[in-house]
């Protein structure tokens, strides 16, 4: 949990991969992206993001990534994890780091395939409040 006056950082690693994603020549290029960021997980942090999963997280019940084959599964996954995430917010449901950053990456990502990768590193802003936000005025 963060604390007040803390801003939390995205994880270098996230970093790397948004990186990569701003670099794609289209959208194909990015859903590997998606699939490569998706097998780096550790199971430690997907049983965190399965502690509070409804089927809606991109990994399966043997903790393994789902198989994403196109621009409109990863937009499925941003608006699913979204929800998701607005939801346990309102329920007062404090989210973890694992499903905050989930947000966040499913959010670039979806920008970047919708864009054809052209969403430069750290120049996107979510329409909405993410959750990170959320962390960063606790």
């Amino acid at each position: 949990m963060a604390m007040a006056g803390y801003v939390l950082d995205l994880p270098t690693k996230m970093d790397c991969y948004l990186g990569l994603m701003a670099k794609a020549k289209g959208p194909s290029e990015i859903i590997d992206v998606v699939q490569r960021y998706l097998a780096s997980w550790t199971k430690e942090r997907i049983a965190s993001v399965q502690k509070i999963d409804a089927g809606w997280a991109p990994f399966d019940v043997s903790q393994r990534p789902l198989q994403i084959n196109g621009a409109l599964e990863v937009r499925c996954f941003r608006d699913a994890i979204h929800c998701h995430c607005m939801a346990l917010r309102e329920a007062g449901v404090a989210l973890t780091l694992e499903l905050v950053e989930l947000d966040e990456f499913f959010f670039a990502a979806s920008e970047a395939v919708e864009n054809l990768g052209r969403v430069p590193l750290r120049a996107w802003t979510p329409a909405t409040p993410s959750d990170r936000d959320v962390f960063a005025n606790w």
